[in-house]
């Protein structure tokens, strides 16, 4: 099963779908020896696809716990893309893991927009995307694809979260009694809740999360792309989650499957360039998703929650009060400032929300009346 290929910017059409991933080896001369490969495999019933940058320290653990599933080995398959990583990490996994099919990216394209090329390629009927720090248990992928399967309306799934300090992330086989859901809450934000995994039922989501979440490709000529690619990284799945939603389908919350999270949601206050270039990302990104997915006057009447959104949340943060109200008052410029940051992009976004409205099955306000 293992491949190499390089994809460049002639190979990328964003609104391709993966079940139609021919076109790929047409237009890369390096798929063209893959052929033989996805013609007899285009029956699969899932494909896992992995994207990173950098990431060699997480490959070992991450590819191995998919590929140790309890679901049947030749019904899916395993996809690494590699962001043009500079560690090595290609080679890694193309000698280290001869099952997996490993894409050469001739740059680094970010989560969005690498998740989309990788998907072009995968043949299976769901496509299920993977972070590169997560560790699966091994009923993680039978328990995503039995609940999109029992239910007709279930377009997209993602599992209960773990983090890795949580402990005990080596029994794989063991059932898991508390794990975290993930979802928007009415301020816009995404907020993460712990539940009992054994006794929990799945929950209807607006948010699909992006560390694992699973996604029929049938509807992809409607969804048009799984990720936009204009916002590199950050609140991506947001925008997914809502675009599924708004056509109609439901994305769900699937406790009894489960994987750990190496990098997960911390409550830690670090003040660097990078964590607030980070802050700056998912605030701006929030106010394009809603935008997106909103009429005009929707999205007016959702600017106030979703601009205190990014204050309420500071309650969270185990500060004491004093300092939880100079993070607030610095909170307050910083929103702003993404605001009109986001507001300067939404002119790119005019079509797009077009398409979106037009072919939205729900009420007017829906999403408003959600929040």
């Amino acid at each position: 099963m293992e491949a190499s290929a390089r994809a460049d910017d002639r190979a990328y059409r964003p609104n391709s779908a993966p079940g139609d991933a021919l076109w790929l080896v047409a237009a890369v001369p390096e798929l063209r020896g893959e052929r033989s490969y996805m013609e007899d495999n285009h029956r699969l019933v899932a494909s896992i696809v992995v994207v990173a940058y950098n990431d060699k320290k997480y490959l070992q653990e991450c590819l191995s716990s998919v590929l140790d599933q309890d679901f049947p080995a030749e019904d899916y398959e395993v996809i690494y893309a590699d962001n043009a990583s500079t560690d090595g990490s290609a080679d890694f996994v193309a000698e280290c893991f001869p099952g997996v099919r490993v894409l050469r990216f001739e740059k680094n394209y970010g989560f969005a927009e690498g998740n989309n090329r990788a998907a072009a390629s995968a043949y299976g009927r769901y496509v299920v995307f993977q972070n590169a720090d997560t560790i699966s248990h091994r009923r993680w992928l039978s328990e995503l694809v039995k609940a999109v399967q029992e239910q007709p309306g279930v377009k997209a799934c993602h599992p209960a979260g773990l983090p890795l300090q949580f402990g005990g992330h080596h029994e794989r086989h063991a059932p898991l009694d508390v794990g975290v859901m993930s979802d928007l809450t009415r301020w816009g934000y995404i907020d993460f809740t712990e539940t009992r995994l054994r006794s929990a039922a799945p929950v209807p989501t607006l948010h699909a999360a992006g560390g694992s979440v699973l996604v029929d490709t049938t509807i992809i000529d409607e969804l048009k792309y799984y990720f936009d690619p204009t916002f590199f990284i950050y609140n991506e799945d947001t925008d997914l989650g809502l675009r599924i939603n708004n056509l109609g389908y439901t994305v769900l919350f699937v406790p009894s499957a489960a994987m750990y999270h190496e990098r997960a949601p911390s409550r830690r206050v670090l003040l660097n360039r990078r964590s607030l270039r980070n802050a700056f990302l998912v605030t701006r990104n929030r106010f394009v998703a809603f935008y997106k997915n909103m009429d005009s006057l929707e999205f007016l009447l959702a600017l106030p929650l979703l601009c205190l959104g990014s204050i309420i949340k500071l309650r969270t943060l185990p500060v004491k009060p004093a300092r939880r109200l100079v993070y607030a008052l610095g909170l307050v410029p910083f929103t702003l400032w993404s605001l009109l940051l986001a507001v300067l992009r939404f002119p790119q976004y005019t079509q797009e929300r077009r398409y979106i409205r037009s072919h939205s099955r729900r009420g007017r306000f829906w999403l408003l009346k959600e929040l």
